[in-house]
């Protein structure tokens, strides 16, 4: 199994300037771990499929959902799961 991993800032507070992501109250990294691609939070739910878009990022190879904690800034983004694609809601 590979050590190497990617973490990449889908949702924070704060983005760079003249980028076109959306900065949002709440958390969102979308992390790939060998072959693994995970989401972890969902923020609010404004920035996510935005942000992904922007960085390139293709939310339905998701393996697994990870929400930390119930606060709506975590997991605000409603995620729907169905064989082979992740969707958002």
């Amino acid at each position: 199994m590979s050590k190497e991993f990617r973490i990449i800032t889908l949702v924070e507070n704060t983005v760079p300037k003249g980028k076109g992501l959306i900065g949002e109250h709440g958390l969102s990294f979308f992390i790939e771990a060998g072959d693994r691609k995970i989401l972890f939070d969902t923020g609010q739910g404004f920035a996510l499929v935005k942000n992904a878009e922007v960085l390139g990022i293709d939310l339905s190879v998701v393996d697994v959902v990870v929400l930390s904690h119930g606060h709506y800034d975590h997991t605000g983004h409603r995620i729907s799961r169905h064989p082979g694609t992740l969707g958002c809601l």
